[in-house]
């Protein structure tokens, strides 16, 4: 093959200090067990958000079929595996909101695991640590408690580099597994696609004449097609009932801020080992030492994914935001590790340095959130557990006999409904350019309650027995000019209106 095959250049170049590798995985396996303990009991203690009650309501249709037709209807923009796994995890015996985020809490310690033995592979266990410390700090530990995907998206981006670092590109065993792993990562997350960017422009930089593409990668991109396929109902639906109305278009300012919303924890760290390398004089390093090797330059070819996404998003799929493009931290993670390892051979209490300052952010973060839950926000909706409070309090406030309209597609709508103590008094207004029911319509079966839902006209027919939050200036209009004298005031964020 053209491509140098990573596990033969590293043993031939680089002589990482393997001793005591021992202590390394004792402290990687602490470090992973606290963030998966921790992850639980913030989950355990953290209401669902709009992102997750999608989960939740999905996971609980009648059956795998009905999961399947709700997302080929473009009922949401997941593959219909991850609703699966999470139906089976809610058959435990714990409180949904820890079995409906146990994936991810799982997911995520695995991954940061791998990702420290990536680091460890190609330096020392010191700088595995600092690999694993690097994601403590990133917006991965908030994906743990999450009951979304993104946290198996980096599982299975940090099990295929784990791969791609280990066995020689000849063998076809790597291959298989290559493959298996981004299958999987596709069946969980579309967006797992473009962990195949960092490979595919590592082995164009090295490319030979007249030679082709690693087995491996041709495996990658038979997985991405065979899913592709798999899925082709969904995706054709995702996009044509999602994409045109994605709250997360590209942008270039969105794109530029990307690497500041994955690591929000990182400034001072940064600082710190910047100072800490002026101070130690690192120039006493040999060229040999300086070489940058094949591995490491791999890794920093991950920077490229979230660049890849912006062009991906602007051909067609509409939806840029940082989440879609976690697959970057493994590599991050484990080139920064390398780049330390390589610079600061001769000033290692440096690398030790840096490693406590990760850790106790990483750490330090965690266990505030265990004990003020109340401070996770979702990373899209800052506001959002306020608000949905306040709905939650109006409830008690607006007299029995009213109903509770929210817009449908308002964030608050399945929140409210869902935590609500009396459910049937909701109702979900349709737009008047909707020439269908709500896509949330189809989400109302099995375990899930029933929503209501109007059009405007219905509204009017039954607008003095109706409060309406939040309405729309066209809803407000169309009341008026059926008559009705409109009276409406703030309670905290909310608008709160009554057609008299």
């Amino acid at each position: 093959m053209n491509v140098p095959a990573l596990s033969e250049s590293e043993t031939t170049t680089i002589t990482p200090d393997v001793s005591g590798g021992k202590w390394s995985f004792v402290a990687a396996a602490l470090l992973a067990l606290i963030y998966f303990v921790t992850s639980i009991l913030i989950a355990r203690r953290r209401l669902f958000w709009y992102d997750e009650i999608y989960t939740v309501v999905l996971s609980r249709l009648p059956d795998l079929g009905s999961i399947w037709r709700v997302l080929a209807h473009g009922g949401d923009s997941m593959p219909p595996t991850y609703y699966m796994l999470v139906r089976a995890f809610g058959r435990l015996p714990v409180p949904f909101e820890v079995s409906a985020r146990l994936p991810s809490a799982l997911a995520m310690t695995i991954g940061m695991l791998v990702t420290f033995d990536c680091a460890r592979r190609l330096t020392d266990g010191l700088h595995g640590l600092i690999a694993f410390a690097v994601l403590s700090c990133s917006i991965l530990p908030y994906y743990g408690y999450e009951a979304r995907p993104y946290a198996l998206y980096f599982m299975f981006a940090s099990m295929a580099l784990w791969l791609w670092l280990g066995e020689s590109d000849t063998s076809k065993l790597s291959a298989l597994l290559f493959g298996i792993v981004i299958f999987l990562g596709v069946a969980v997350h579309y967006y797992v696609v473009l962990c195949l960017v960092p490979y595919t422009a590592w082995e164009v930089w090295n490319w030979r004449t007249r030679r082709g593409p690693s087995s491996r990668l041709v495996a990658g991109f038979v997985a991405v097609l065979c899913a592709g396929t798999l899925f082709s109902t969904q995706i054709l639906a995702m996009h044509r009932v999602l994409s045109p109305a994605s709250w997360g278009p590209a942008t270039m300012a969105s794109l530029a801020a990307i690497y500041d919303d994955f690591f929000p924890y990182a400034l001072f760290p940064l600082i710190g080992i910047m100072i800490l390398v002026a101070l130690a004089d690192p120039r006493k390093k040999d060229a040999a030492t300086d070489a940058m090797q094949p591995s490491e330059q791999l890794c920093w070819f991950f920077a490229f994914i979230p660049l890849a996404g912006y062009v991906l998003a602007k051909i067609g799929t509409n939806a840029f935001y940082n989440r879609y493009f976690i697959g970057l931290l493994p590599g991050i993670a484990v080139a920064f590790s390398c780049l330390l390892w390589r610079q600061l051979k001769s000033s290692r209490w440096i690398s030790v340095a840096a490693l406590l300052l990760f850790a106790v952010l990483g750490l330090g973060r965690q266990f505030d959130l265990v004990r003020h839950p109340a401070h996770v926000r979702p990373l899209a909706r800052k506001t959002e557990p306020e608000r949905m409070n306040e709905v939650l309090s109006l409830e008690d406030k607006i007299p029995a006999t009213q109903s509770i309209v929210i817009p449908s597609g308002e964030i608050l709508s399945l929140e409210a409904h869902y935590y609500a103590k009396h459910p049937e008094r909701y109702v979900f207004l349709l737009a008047r350019r909707a020439i269908g029911p709500d896509p949330q319509a189809l989400l109302t079966s099995g375990d899930n309650r029933p929503i209501r839902h109007w059009t405007v006209e219905e509204l009017v027919a039954h607008a003095r027995e109706a409060t309406l939050i939040n309405p729309s200036q066209e809803t407000i209009e169309a009341l008026e000019r059926a008559g009705y004298k409109i009276t409406s005031h703030f309670d905290g964020e909310l608008e709160v209106v009554r057609a008299e």
